[in-house]
């Protein structure tokens, strides 16, 4: 999908956490996503030369927010569609699945993503 995006996320229940991510098309919503767990990864395990993950663990960390939505245009009604939380984790499987299928033929099974953003 190459339509706009709009993330919008609220940690906790205060008003103040809510924040936005802006974003070209659903895959890069979806990588933007990916990147927000990666520096939490990051934040937690410092000294982690290279962060790899489930998808599982992706969406645990999804539903920790109070909110997590996806605002994603559609040109034939020339307005935004909100997206749910399961519909963020239905997309970001295919998404990673994709990118994993291009690379390289995934392991049986497998729907793991490796961080794109280390720290070394």
């Amino acid at each position: 999908m190459t339509n706009h995006t709009i993330i919008l996320i609220q940690p906790n229940s205060a008003p103040s956490s809510r924040t936005y991510y802006d974003n070209e098309t659903v895959a890069d919503a979806m990588d933007q996503i990916a990147s927000l767990y990666e520096q939490e990864l990051q934040r937690q395990n410092p000294r982690a030369g290279q962060i790899q993950y489930r998808a599982e663990d992706l969406f645990r960390f999804i539903d920790t927010y109070k909110e997590f939505v996806a605002l994603v245009f559609d040109p034939t009604t020339r307005s935004y569609q909100p997206r749910d939380k399961e519909w963020i984790k239905s997309t970001l499987l295919n998404h990673f699945s994709r990118q994993n299928a291009a690379a390289a033929p995934p392991p049986r099974n497998s729907y793991s993503h490796q961080g794109r953003y280390r720290r070394r």
